[in-house]
């Protein structure tokens, strides 16, 4: 079984996936990000890239980030609130929704499942 290395990605040039297909109360948040992995049972890890803005944020998997670079507040439709910044870790849950408001521009790698 081979390995799959992507040399220096967080120095890579991401590609750009436009404004965030969910952007709220008129902002234009824009995103990019750069594959690393991905199969046809919806596992995928990789850069994603987002600058600010907010946006609706409805996890349909299980995702594990770390936090490169930015500031970042998810706001849950359950009134739970949480804020990280570059160096920090996060465990997004399947089902999760609420808002993702983008303060400084994010940079994470991920692995979702």
């Amino acid at each position: 079984m081979k390995l799959t290395v992507k040399k220096q990605a967080n120095q890579q040039e991401l590609e750009s996936l436009g404004v965030h297909s969910q952007a709220l109360e008129g902002t234009a948040p824009s995103t990019a990000w750069l594959e690393v992995y991905s199969d046809d049972e919806g596992r995928e890890a990789g850069i994603w890239q987002c600058s600010p803005g907010k946006y609706r944020l409805e996890r349909a998997s299980d995702e594990f980030c770390y936090i490169l670079q930015g500031h970042w507040k998810l706001i849950g439709d359950e009134g739970d609130e949480y804020e990280v910044k570059a160096g920090d870790v996060l465990y997004l849950r399947k089902g999760w929704c609420g808002t993702s408001h983008v303060i400084e521009t994010v940079k994470k790698a991920y692995m979702a499942s």
